[in-house]
This record gives structure tokens, sequence and C-alpha cells, in this order.
């Protein structure tokens, strides 16, 4: 076997388990674009490194291997702590999460976004803050000159809204 056929049948088994490996780096990052660049990173390594790959193992032991690697990176970019991650323990309850695939997080990314346009421009900020730009409480809080607490309070309040916006959103969708 050439190593772009390696390569290339890594990449399938990437892309036929993309679901589930979404699911796993989404429970270990809890961030839609974390996760979003983690897998990016993953489809290089592999395209990178698949021509070394031994083709008599399973690649999805060594795919997810890779994949554990890119979250911990990811964690060190970003200067964030991992130690409340276990992955043994998201290997393990993994199979039983629901796995959102692209198509079904479509309707809700859509719904996501027609809230966050009816939120009022300074909470629409503390979100975008918070998930966009990957502000801690205290970096919002000094930004705005609010206090740390009050950043806690409001993005929890605003998680429950946005929560709640999305889903009746996608019941009915027909009214947006």
């Amino acid at each position: 076997m050439t190593d772009s056929e390696k390569i290339e049948n890594l990449l399938t088994v990437f892309y036929e388990n993309h679901g589930n490996l979404r699911g796993y780096v989404f429970a270990s990052t809890r961030s839609y674009h974390g996760s979003e660049e983690v897998l990016q990173s993953v489809a290089i390594k592999i395209a990178q490194a698949g021509a070394t790959f031994d083709g008599e193992r399973p690649a999805l032991p060594w795919i997810m291997g890779i994949t554990k690697n890119q979250i911990k990176q990811w964690y060190q970019k970003n200067r964030r702590d991992a130690r409340h991650i276990s992955f043994e323990v998201i290997d393990e309850y993994l199979p039983k999460m629901a796995v959102f695939s692209a198509e079904q997080m479509t309707p809700r990314r859509d719904a996501l976004d027609r809230c966050m346009q009816k939120l009022p421009a300074k909470q629409r900020r503390i979100v975008e803050l918070k998930y966009v730009d990957n502000c801690n409480c205290t970096q919002i809080a000094v930004a705005l000159g609010k206090s740390v607490q009050s950043i806690y309070s409001l993005l929890k309040r605003l998680k429950a809204e946005l929560r709640k916006c999305i889903e009746f959103q996608l019941q009915r969708p027909e009214v947006f």
C-alpha cells in the first residue's frame, strides 16, 4: 500500500467517525469553535503522519490518541486549565451520549444566531466575549467595569434564555 493510500484510508476512518469525534472533542473543550479547531488539527496530523501508520493496527485508537493530544494542545494554546478533563470518563460515556452531526448542528446554530440577534447589544457583547473571544468572567468584568459576580449571574441567566429561545425555535421553525 502506498503512503497516499494509507493516508486516504486513515482520513476515511476519521470522516466516518467524525460525529463521534466531534462529540468527544466538544465534551472535552465545551467550545463549538474549539471543537472545530481541534478536529481540523486532527485531520492535518493524520495527513502529515499517516504514512508512518502501521496498517496492521486498527486506525481508530490511533486517531483517538491524536485527538487527545490535539485537545491538550488546544488547552495549552488557549491558556486554559485542562485539569477538569477526565479522558477516561469521556471514553467510557461517549458511546452513550447523543452525537450531533453537522446536519443536526446547522438548525441549532441558525436558531442560536437568531436568538443572539434578539439580545440587547450589551448582553450580546458579553456572550460574544465569553464564547467567541474565550474571555473568562474576570476579563469580561474588567473590560466592562462590572463585578465578576454580576458577570457570572448575567451569563447564567443569558444561557438559560438562549437555551429556551433555541428550543422554542426548533419546535416552531415556521414562526421565524
